[in-house]
């Protein structure tokens, strides 16, 4: 990707360091594609979770993925609802996804299964 990609273009556009997170995640799992599927932008947020879920929660670092997965998300949402009428099943999709993540990773360090 480079700095006229999709991101670049998005309106409003993100702050550097979420930018800079977003495309570095991007290129991990090898999407290189200057207009990401829906199912690649949802995929990497899922890994980015699940990442987090197998660290420390606390870090500076847990929160920057936290943000970059959420910015994901959305945008996976945002280019779904654009690119085709089945924007709601996608997002059911992508809402058992996620949910599936914090099943999948457990409960992470220091962080209660009720939410205490």
């Amino acid at each position: 990707m480079t700095d006229s990609d999709w991101l670049s273009r998005h309106t409003p556009p993100p702050p550097k360091e979420l930018a800079a997170a977003i495309r570095a995640a991007l290129k991990t799992r090898n999407i290189t594609s200057d207009a990401p599927s829906p199912a690649e932008l949802l995929e990497t947020a899922q890994w980015l979770l699940e990442k987090v879920l197998q660290t420390e929660v606390e870090t500076r670092d847990s929160a920057l993925d936290l943000l970059t997965a959420d910015a994901l998300v959305t945008y996976a949402l945002e280019v779904a609802n654009d690119a085709s009428s089945e924007s709601g099943e996608f997002a059911v999709r992508a809402i058992r996804t996620l949910a599936a993540s914090g099943k999948q990773g457990g409960t992470a360090p220091g962080v209660s299964p009720r939410g205490d």
